[in-house]
């Protein structure tokens, strides 16, 4: 006899059912990037708002069009970003490879945003 049967037998009432939350739907307006500051040796991407599986797409191809630029230094500003998740954390080191073939010093700064210096020290804590 299971929990459930047994709880049905004594009349008692059917522990609540748990649900997953529903998936959420794709956002065109979760991410924004702007250069902040560009010179032949260096440029400044700064990122804000959400990056996650729905808007990496589009900082991988800002990324990937600075690498191929060629700058000295790549530098990617996350202090405006709330939320930094796995598929983020992905992009930035297929940039960080990329960049490095290129000849591109990328530096991931994570400025005052708490969830980037969280994932960034988790991603730390796990390489090393």
């Amino acid at each position: 006899m299971t929990t459930h049967e047994r709880l049905r037998v004594a009349g008692a009432a059917a522990p609540p059912v748990d649900r997953l939350p529903a998936p959420r739907a794709p956002s065109d307006g979760e991410l924004a990037s702007r250069i902040r500051w560009k010179s032949p040796d260096a440029v400044v991407v700064e990122v804000a708002g959400e990056v996650d599986l729905c808007s990496v797409a589009r900082l991988a191809a800002v990324l990937d069009e600075h690498v191929r630029a060629r700058p000295g230094v790549l530098r990617v500003d996350l202090g405006q970003v709330w939320f930094l998740g796995a598929a983020g954390i992905r992009v930035l080191l297929r940039a960080h490879r990329h960049a490095e073939a290129a000849g591109v010093h990328l530096v991931v700064d994570p400025g005052g945003s708490r969830a980037a210096v969280r994932a960034l020290e988790l991603l730390d804590r796990l390489q090393g």
